[in-house]
């Protein structure tokens, strides 16, 4: 019988997200000394004021007041420069995914664990599920998480917080034109996970987007802040795309047969971008192939293509 390979169910299973299952998180923090490679110095009013809001900013954040920092940042952002404005952000970010272990564990209480899950119905947020419990300690830390820009996740029985990526949108428009695509990316992770529970919750066609567009911002922004967290996100995504999960494999464990909505998705995604530059693409047109050369079993010729092109 053939054995899904477990590297991608442990590193991949969980996109984005959070330090308990630590799955699709992107990979460690980038200490950010500086922006991208674009991100010039942009005068939005004089420089001392854009200084004084920087380090107001970094000051709150040094204290470990983080509330206080989001609530200073979104106040006041369009008076620094658009580089300055894009350092506040990515060290925000920095900060929320710094302080995701502890806000991890201080949810995992037995009993406090035992009362979210006799209340949450799939979809709720922090506040609604702040809002039925009886616990006042609880429904405290349930609020603070709320508004620090976390959202509540949950896989196999065990509820945690993840970065709400969708709260950094509204910085859009004073950030640089990287790290706006960057957390466009990760919002769309953090809104809707990539995978649960060893399975995967996307269709083939969407897997296969995000995807690409992961590899454009690699290819545009080869000196972003943030290109090795993208690197590491797409690496995730091709294993993904070539093998899939424990409780999703491509290559169905009995009959060896790929599954057919993958067949068909990744059909789709190629004629769609049929003609466009992209080793991604290029990748999965080759393998496709090789599998309809092999009437989309998996066999030995299959596998061996996978071993020396998606390495795991």
């Amino acid at each position: 019988m053939h054995t899904q390979p477990s590297f991608p169910v442990q590193k991949v299973a969980l996109s984005a997200l959070a330090v308990l299952t630590l799955a699709l998180q992107v990979g460690p923090v980038a200490s950010t000394s500086a922006a991208a490679s674009d991100a010039q110095p942009v005068a939005v009013t004089s420089a001392a004021a854009s200084n004084q809001v920087y380090n107001k900013f970094e000051a709150l954040l040094k204290k470990g007041q983080l509330q206080q920092a989001i609530d200073y940042l979104d106040a006041n952002i369009g008076k620094a420069s658009k580089y300055q404005a894009t350092i506040m952000v990515l060290h925000l970010e920095n900060a929320l995914v710094k302080a995701l272990p502890g806000r991890v564990d201080k949810l995992a209480k037995p009993e406090w664990q035992t009362e979210i899950s006799k209340v949450y119905r799939p979809g709720d947020s922090f506040q609604t599920v702040a809002n039925k419990v009886k616990n006042s300690s609880l429904r405290t830390a349930l609020k603070d998480a709320s508004e620090m820009n976390y959202r509540l996740e949950t896989a196999e029985g065990f509820y945690f917080p993840v970065v709400r990526y969708a709260a950094f949108q509204k910085y859009g428009n004073y950030i640089t034109a990287d790290i706006k695509t960057y957390l466009d990316i990760m919002t769309a992770e953090s809104e809707k996970a990539v995978a649960k529970d060893a399975a995967l919750l996307l269709g083939y066609q969407e897997l296969a987007n995000r995807a690409l567009a992961q590899e454009r911002f690699v290819t545009m922004y080869p000196s972003s802040n943030r290109t090795a967290q993208v690197k590491n996100l797409l690496h995730n995504y091709k294993t993904m795309t070539f093998y899939g999960l424990n409780n999703t494999p491509l290559f169905d464990y009995e009959t060896k047969t790929m599954q057919a909505n993958a067949k068909k998705g990744y059909t789709l995604i190629l004629q769609a971008n049929k003609g466009k530059s992209s080793g991604y693409l290029k990748l999965l047109q080759q393998f496709m192939d090789v599998v309809a050369e092999h009437d989309y079993k998996l066999t030995p010729e299959v596998e061996k293509f996978r071993k020396v092109n998606v390495p795991i």
